[in-house]
């Protein structure tokens, strides 16, 4: 089965959105009870989104919507209250 390009140019795309998403989850850390920390946080769970969901790994995309939720929940209370 041939791949079309199409379909090469959405996993080249989600490969590197993961890419982004872990080193925002590794960078996470280094900006604990900095201003940095939280959207590193909604970012590095969005971004890994669609990689887990491309391979079907349910328990991890649930994880990401929950962690990102909350992530972005506390974010948005710190910016508007």
């Amino acid at each position: 089965m041939s791949i079309t390009m199409t379909e090469q140019m959405i996993t080249d795309l989600v490969r590197t959105l993961g890419t982004i998403g872990t080193i925002c989850f590794l960078a996470m850390p280094y900006f604990f009870n900095t201003p940095y920390f939280l959207p590193l946080a909604v970012a590095g769970n969005l971004l890994l989104l669609p990689q887990v969901y491309k391979a079907k790994q349910w328990n991890l995309v649930l994880l990401n919507i929950v962690g990102g939720g909350k992530y972005l929940y506390e974010l948005i209370n710190m910016y508007l209250f």
